[in-house]
């Protein structure tokens, strides 16, 4: 296992458990901060300016409170026919999430900002490709049932039932589920903080 050095500390500002489980995977310890921002889009942005700007928002909300710690904090959507898929909590809604990716090919963005423990932070956008298998009334139907959809982008969490959609995965599978793990890992080892 690595672990930051002892003087430096991680927070991670995010209020998902999928990446705070990723971080944990790996053996980092981190404090969590639970940013309460609006993540409604703004008119004309592009969703690499959207996801950018939501992980800066919610970073700059911990820096506030955490002044001299490290800050990771992130930002996912899934992209299909030049639209952003969102969150929903709407059973109607997330129905109509699934059909629009079944049998499509869609992307996934995740946007990270890193603050380092002085003024000065950087961003890096990940992208992965996933494929849905067609779905079925049933196979949407018995999903919607799991209720794992719910505040998940696209409306499906790829760590749970919703694998069995995956007909093709290109780019890192942790991206999907909210958190490039390898670029994030390369991130804290360039910075000295494993």
């Amino acid at each position: 296992m690595f672990w930051i050095k002892k003087k430096k500390k991680l927070v991670l500002s995010s209020s998902s458990k999928n990446r705070k489980l990723i971080l944990e995977k790996i053996g980092i310890p981190f404090d969590v901060f639970s940013p309460n921002i609006s993540e409604n889009p703004i008119k004309k942005e592009s969703p690499i300016e959207m996801i950018r700007r939501l992980s800066f928002e919610k970073g700059s909300l911990a820096k506030k409170k955490f002044k001299k710690k490290f800050i990771i904090s992130a930002d996912t959507i899934v992209y299909s026919r030049k639209k952003v898929i969102n969150k929903t909590d709407d059973r109607a809604q997330a129905k109509l999430n699934l059909k629009a990716l079944s049998g499509r090919r869609h992307r996934v963005y995740t946007g990270i900002t890193f603050f380092t423990d002085s003024d000065t932070y950087f961003q890096y956008v990940c992208k992965s490709i996933v494929k849905f298998r067609l779905l079925d009334n049933k196979d949407i139907e018995n999903y919607l049932s799991t209720e794992e959809w719910k505040g998940c982008a696209g409306s499906y969490a790829i760590q749970g039932f919703a694998e069995s959609f995956v007909e093709m995965l290109s780019g890192s599978y942790s991206n999907v589920v909210g958190l490039p793990i390898n670029k994030t890992y390369t991130v804290l080892k360039n910075n000295k903080l494993l």
